[in-house]
């Protein structure tokens, strides 16, 4: 796992670069509190940081190529022909899968794993410092789009929050958040 963990970071990494997307950062800061969030929950650490670093790791191509309504599942493609290369065993290979899939939410989340993905792919536009990143690196979009991504984000990640611990940690943050997006609209 340690092997795989290694490549699917430097494949997040290497497109980080290619195409400016997602943040660094924000891969940055969702693998940080999966990962904290696993070990506070008893889930897989390993399965959780290759979610988080693989569930937007197509993102910035998608983007570029105007299909961005698809980058969960080219993310998965992409991730499947990387899992395909490491001997890891099937259950675990089908957890990352779901982490990868289920990242904007589920009815019914697969794994406790996935769940925690979800949740800490939030934190890139709901908490105070996921959204300062954003403020500051697009911020060669136009003001209004800016504002505009950043009050479509902070909502859609807010509403796919599931775990108590998340939403706790994050309501302050969000309505900070929210208040601020709404004074700039005045």
């Amino acid at each position: 796992m340690k092997d795989f963990l290694k490549q699917a970071r430097k494949l997040a990494y290497d497109e980080v670069d290619k195409t400016g997307m997602p943040l660094r950062l924000h891969v940055d800061l969702a693998c940080e509190v999966g990962k904290r969030l696993a070990k506070e929950l008893d889930a897989n650490e390993d399965i959780v940081e290759a979610g988080t670093l693989l569930m937007d790791c197509l993102i910035g191509k998608a983007i570029k190529e105007g299909r961005l309504p698809e980058h969960t599942q080219m993310s998965l493609d992409r991730a499947n022909e990387l899992l395909e290369q490491f001997s890891l065993s099937d259950k675990d290979k089908e957890n990352i899968r779901y982490c990868i899939f289920e990242h904007h939410g589920a009815d019914k989340f697969s794994s406790l794993e996935s769940e925690i993905c979800c949740n800490a792919d939030c934190y890139r536009f709901t908490s105070i410092k996921g959204f300062s990143y954003a403020m500051r690196y697009l911020r060669d979009m136009s003001f209004e789009d800016l504002i505009k991504l950043l009050r479509n984000k902070i909502d859609e990640k807010w509403g796919v929050l599931s775990l108590d611990v998340c939403k706790k940690e994050l309501a302050g943050q969000y309505r900070i958040l929210d208040k601020f997006l709404a004074t700039l609209k005045e």
